[in-house]
C-alpha cells in the first residue's frame, strides 16, 4: 500500500523540490553566462581566425569554460555540504560527483583538441612566454589521472584512504590552477565581468569549503 503523506510532509516535499529547482537554476544560470562570455567578451585569438577555424576556436573556449564551472561544481559535490546533503541525499550526491567528473575530463579533452585545431599540434606554445598554456596542459593531465584512477581504482590496485587523500589535495590544486589558467589565458579575462565572476566563484567555492569543514569539526565535538 503506498504511503500516503500527511499535510506537513507534502508541504517539507514541496518546499524541497522548490528549492532544489533553485539550485539546479542558478547552476544553468552561470553554465549559461560563462558560455556567453566567449561571444561577448571576444578574445583577440578570435579576431585574426575565419570560418571553421574560428567556430572551432570558439567551440573550444565554450568547452574550456564550462569544464571551468563544473570543476568548481565538482568540489562543492564533493564536500558535500549540509544543504546539499539535505536537499539531494549523499547517494545522489556521490552518484553526480562520479558523472561530473567524467563530464569534465571529456570537456577538457575537447577544449584542448578544438583550441589546438585551427593552428595545428606542431605549433604547441611551448616556452616561459606562454606558462598559461603550459599551466592548461598540466591541468589537464592532472584531470584525466584522477578521473582514470577514480573509475579503476580497484584494478589499479590502490589502496582506498591513501588514493582518498591524494585526490582529495589534487581536486583542490585543480581549482587553484584553473583559476589561474583561465584568468591568464584568455584577455577576455581583462574585463571587469568575467574578472569578478571569476574571482567570486573562486571564493565563493573556497568559503564553501572551509565552512563546511568548520561545522563538520563542530559536530564531532
Amino acid at each position: 500500500m503506498p504511503h500516503v503523506m500527511d499535510p506537513q510532509e507534502r508541504a517539507e516535499s514541496v518546499e524541497l523540490k522548490i528549492y532544489r529547482s533553485l539550485v539546479i537554476g542558478f547552476l544553468l544560470l552561470v553554465m549559461g553566462g560563462a558560455l556567453s562570455i566567449p561571444f561577448v567578451y571576444e578574445s583577440q585569438t578570435l579576431w585574426y581566425q575565419l570560418g571553421i577555424k574560428k567556430i572551432m576556436l570558439r567551440g573550444g573556449q565554450m568547452a574550456g569554460l564550462l569544464a571551468a564551472t563544473l570543476l568548481f561544481v565538482q568540489i562543492l559535490l564533493a564536500a558535500r555540504g549540509k544543504l546539499l546533503k539535505k536537499l539531494f541525499g549523499v547517494a545522489a550526491l556521490m552518484r553526480w560527483h562520479r558523472t561530473n567528473g567524467i563530464i569534465v575530463s571529456l570537456l577538457a579533452v575537447i577544449h584542448v583538441m578544438l583550441v589546438l585545431a585551427p593552428e595545428g599540434v606542431a605549433n604547441l606554445p611551448i616556452s616561459k612566454k606562454y606558462w598559461p598554456e603550459m599551466v592548461g596542459i598540466a591541468l589537464l593531465w592532472i584531470i584525466l589521472s584522477m578521473a582514470i584512477s577514480s573509475r579503476f581504482r580497484e584494478k589499479l590496485g590502490l589502496d582506498y584512504k591513501k588514493w582518498r587523500i591524494i585526490h582529495k589535495m589534487l581536486g583542490y590544486l585543480v581549482v587553484l590552477l584553473i583559476a589561474v589558467h583561465v584568468l591568464f589565458v584568455s584577455d577576455s579575462f581583462e574585463h571587469a565581468i568575467p574578472r569578478a565572476a571569476l574571482f567570486t566563484s573562486f571564493l565563493g567555492v573556497l568559503l564553501s569549503v572551509v565552512l563546511n569543514k568548520i561545522a563538520s569539526g563542530s559536530s564531532k565535538l
